[in-house]
């Protein structure tokens, strides 16, 4: 009967051995699965986070694409008031005085008539040209060409136009370098920078003398203008390159030469600085590097 207990006994410990073995195959296979559950749960927690995350800079961004819109509008409907009313502006002063010049027979009437007439159409062809410029600007088709041309020829040209518009108490005035300077450039838009510096100059200098100079400097050249008008307040200065910002709302113009200006300037690979004091006067100045000879 011995070994029938002994048999009994090898049974039971094979039996035992076998649900041992089962139990930490069955152990491992849990550890397993849990260690994978807790990856998939981090895994879907960093999912959630950064669905979140992506929700977040979804919102911002359409609320900054809301705000652009808005800002857009914006500076259409304010484009759209100033434009308006600078080109009403000449246009009545064309018709007004074309009538007038007519109907008028004294000769020094119907002279001074037709200079009012050709200065408005010179206001009015500026304002075409800001706002074909602006275009050109806005879908970036502005062309620059260089060419070769004399500086001191410039500011000549420059000061010789702006002569026959100015007040007897007002002088403009020629500064340059004794040697001539040759340079590189995109002529006529640089013309169209110094003229427009020019042009605010003589809406706003009633006395005194208007500076035309320029100096080359480390293979730059400084164009500026400089006036004894009635300046820039403070306040107002951080704003004048700003899209149809006016110094003087009563003053003429629309309010794009001066972005304008900076903007050609700096695709030339130049930069515009001012200094203004209120009551004193103000210096416009464009910094372009060129290639040339003096």
């Amino acid at each position: 009967m011995w070994y029938l207990s002994l048999l009994f006994i090898l049974f039971l410990i094979i039996i035992f051995t076998y649900f041992v073995k089962e139990y930490r195959r069955y152990r491992l296979e849990l550890d397993k699965t849990l260690l994978e559950y807790h990856s998939y749960v981090v895994k879907m927690d960093k999912l959630e986070k950064e669905n979140i995350q992506l929700r977040r800079e979804l919102a911002i961004e359409k609320n900054a694409a809301k705000e652009r819109k808005e800002k857009v509008n914006q500076l259409k409907a304010a484009f759209l008031a100033n434009i308006s009313h600078e080109i009403r502006t000449p246009l009545n002063a064309i018709v007004g005085f074309s009538n007038l010049l007519i109907e008028s027979k004294d000769v020094s009437e119907r002279r001074q008539y037709a200079q009012i007439i050709s200065a408005n159409n010179e206001l009015l062809l500026n304002l075409v040209d800001n706002i074909l410029d602006l275009a050109k600007i806005e879908s970036g088709y502005l062309c620059l060409h260089t060419s070769s041309f004399s500086l001191s020829e410039l500011v000549r040209e420059i000061a010789m136009k702006c002569e026959s518009r100015v007040s007897d108490e007002v002088k403009i005035i020629v500064k340059k370098p004794e040697n001539d300077y040759w340079a590189e450039l995109d002529k006529k838009r640089i013309t169209q920078v110094l003229e427009h510096f020019v042009m605010n100059a003589l809406k706003y200098t009633s006395q005194g003398y208007i500076e035309i100079t320029y100096e080359v400097k480390e293979a730059a050249v400084i164009l500026s203008v400089t006036d004894t008008g009635c300046g820039i307040p403070e306040d107002k200065q951080r704003d004048i390159f700003k899209r149809f910002f006016k110094v003087d709302s009563f003053v003429q113009g629309a309010g794009l030469g001066l972005p304008i200006c900076r903007t050609i300037t700096e695709r030339l690979g130049g930069t515009v600085s001012f200094v203004s004091r209120f009551g004193e006067g103000s210096r416009f100045a464009v910094t372009l590097p060129l290639d040339g000879e003096s």
